[in-house]
Protein backbone atom coordinates (compact mmCIF):
# COMPACT_ATOMS: atom_id res chain seq x y z
CA UNK A 1 0.00 0.00 0.00
CA UNK A 2 1.65 3.40 -0.77
CA UNK A 3 1.02 6.34 1.95
CA UNK A 4 1.38 10.03 1.33
CA UNK A 5 3.60 11.26 4.37
CA UNK A 6 2.08 13.88 6.26
CA UNK A 7 4.73 14.93 9.10
CA UNK A 8 1.75 17.56 10.32
CA UNK A 9 0.22 14.09 11.26
CA UNK A 10 0.57 12.16 14.45
CA UNK A 11 -1.62 8.81 13.33
CA UNK A 12 -1.57 6.98 10.46
CA UNK A 13 -5.31 7.66 8.91
CA UNK A 14 -6.56 5.29 6.60
CA UNK A 15 -10.37 5.14 5.10
CA UNK A 16 -13.13 3.49 6.89
CA UNK A 17 -13.39 0.87 3.65
CA UNK A 18 -9.70 0.13 4.15
CA UNK A 19 -9.56 -0.47 7.56
CA UNK A 20 -12.74 -3.11 7.14
CA UNK A 21 -10.90 -4.74 4.02
CA UNK A 22 -7.56 -5.16 6.30
CA UNK A 23 -9.59 -6.44 9.37
CA UNK A 24 -8.55 -3.85 11.50
CA UNK A 25 -10.31 -3.43 14.93
CA UNK A 26 -10.83 -0.47 15.83
CA UNK A 27 -11.94 -0.47 19.96
CA UNK A 28 -10.78 3.28 21.12
CA UNK A 29 -11.98 6.48 19.98
CA UNK A 30 -9.65 9.90 19.94
CA UNK A 31 -10.89 13.48 19.27
CA UNK A 32 -8.19 14.79 16.63
CA UNK A 33 -8.19 18.40 15.32
CA UNK A 34 -7.80 18.55 11.54
CA UNK A 35 -5.99 20.51 9.28
CA UNK A 36 -9.18 22.38 8.29
CA UNK A 37 -9.48 23.62 12.08
CA UNK A 38 -12.69 20.51 12.45
CA UNK A 39 -12.88 18.44 15.53
CA UNK A 40 -13.43 14.74 14.91
CA UNK A 41 -13.68 11.69 17.03
CA UNK A 42 -11.89 9.15 15.21
CA UNK A 43 -12.07 5.15 15.42
CA UNK A 44 -8.32 3.96 16.44
CA UNK A 45 -7.02 0.57 16.37
CA UNK A 46 -3.54 -1.09 15.72
CA UNK A 47 -1.83 -2.61 12.59
CA UNK A 48 1.48 -3.96 11.83
CA UNK A 49 3.43 -2.60 8.99
CA UNK A 50 6.71 -2.61 7.23
CA UNK A 51 8.92 0.01 5.50
CA UNK A 52 12.08 -0.79 3.59
CA UNK A 53 12.98 -4.56 5.93
CA UNK A 54 11.74 -2.18 9.27
CA UNK A 55 8.64 -3.38 11.02
CA UNK A 56 6.20 -2.55 14.15
CA UNK A 57 2.85 -2.08 15.64
CA UNK A 58 1.58 1.44 14.65
CA UNK A 59 -2.16 2.96 15.92
CA UNK A 60 -3.99 3.85 13.34
CA UNK A 61 -7.02 5.69 12.92
CA UNK A 62 -10.30 5.19 10.72
CA UNK A 63 -10.76 8.61 8.33
CA UNK A 64 -12.24 9.57 5.15
CA UNK A 65 -9.11 10.57 3.61
CA UNK A 66 -8.43 10.69 -0.28
CA UNK A 67 -5.12 8.35 0.04
CA UNK A 68 -3.46 6.74 3.32
CA UNK A 69 -1.82 9.17 5.53
CA UNK A 70 1.52 7.86 7.13
CA UNK A 71 2.42 9.99 10.62
CA UNK A 72 5.13 11.21 12.20
CA UNK A 73 4.78 8.31 14.86
CA UNK A 74 5.01 5.36 12.62
CA UNK A 75 8.68 7.55 10.94
CA UNK A 76 9.67 7.73 14.79
CA UNK A 77 8.97 4.52 15.67
CA UNK A 78 10.66 3.34 12.75
CA UNK A 79 13.54 5.10 12.43
CA UNK A 80 12.93 7.17 9.70
CA UNK A 81 12.37 11.31 9.07
CA UNK A 82 11.83 13.22 5.39
CA UNK A 83 14.43 14.18 3.44
CA UNK A 84 11.93 17.40 1.78
CA UNK A 85 14.34 17.87 -0.76
CA UNK A 86 14.72 14.25 -2.44
CA UNK A 87 11.09 13.47 -1.23
CA UNK A 88 12.39 10.20 0.59
CA UNK A 89 12.72 8.61 3.37
CA UNK A 90 15.84 8.07 5.14
CA UNK A 91 17.26 5.88 8.15
CA UNK A 92 17.75 8.27 11.58
CA UNK A 93 19.16 5.24 13.45
CA UNK A 94 20.12 1.13 12.77
CA UNK A 95 17.16 -0.67 13.10
CA UNK A 96 16.59 -2.73 14.90
CA UNK A 97 18.07 -1.25 17.93
CA UNK A 98 18.65 -2.33 21.40
CA UNK A 99 15.30 -2.41 23.37
CA UNK A 100 14.45 0.93 24.66
CA UNK A 101 12.18 -0.89 27.81
CA UNK A 102 13.62 -4.20 29.43
CA UNK A 103 11.58 -6.38 31.98
CA UNK A 104 13.37 -7.97 34.13
CA UNK A 105 12.52 -10.81 37.03
CA UNK A 106 11.79 -9.40 40.20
Amino acid sequence: MEFVVDTGSFYRYLSPAICDRLGLFMPLTERIRTADDRSLEVPLGIAHIEIDGREGGIIVGALNVREPLLGVSALESLGFKVNPVEGTLEPTRPFPESPVMRFLDP
